[in-house]
């Protein structure tokens, strides 16, 4: 069988009525595992909001400490490991208690949400966690308007490493709609 080449026309031909009939017509129903972190207060205090919305399958969390971590990776007495070790506590929406490690067991991505006030060991500890098992990470840098600035800069830099996909929000009205275009 010879290949046909491709034509400059191809995407015009894929608009055809009959190719059409290939399509599929239905709504994307996979059921998402998503797990959105707030990393500091303000963040916090939107996640917290967005958490009561109708969502496919997203996880709303609040960044709390960094746990010490033991030679095997676990146990909150152990001398302190490097960071790739370390495990976090976090808050569900409801104020319960919960590690990252065990809510990133069924996750698929994670979404780091972040302000000014935003802590690099928390976006370190969540980004290499995610790294470590092959989890995309996304982190939203919520300016509400300021043109960067230390504050926003310095999230920026501490994001970048530890996240797949950075994003700088001028307004935080605006995450809603992004969180629905990364389908959480």
């Amino acid at each position: 069988m010879q290949r046909q080449p491709t034509l400059l026309n191809s995407c015009a031909s894929a608009a055809t009525a009959a190719e059409a009939r290939f399509r599929l017509d239905y709504p994307d129903t996979r059921h998402r595992d998503a797990r959105v972190i707030a990393l500091d207060d303000h963040a916090a205090d939107l996640v917290r909001d967005m958490a009561g919305a109708q969502w496919r399958g997203g996880h709303f969390l609040v960044f709390e400490a960094v746990r010490a971590a033991g030679p095997d990776g676990n146990g909150p007495d152990a001398p302190v490991m490097p960071v790739l070790h370390a495990d976090a506590t976090l808050r569900t929406a409801d104020g319960s208690a919960v590690l990252l490690s065990s809510e990133l067991e069924d996750a698929d991505s994670a979404v780091m949400i972040a302000t000014a006030r935003a802590s690099a060991a928390a976006a370190s500890v969540i980004g290499d966690a995610c790294a470590a098992r092959r989890i995309s990470s996304a982190g939203l840098v919520i300016s509400d308007g300021a043109s960067g600035g230390p504050g926003v800069d310095d999230v920026v830099a501490a994001l970048r490493p530890n996240a797949m996909v950075l994003v700088v929000l001028q307004d935080h009205r605006d995450v809603p709609e992004v969180l629905a275009a990364l389908r959480v």
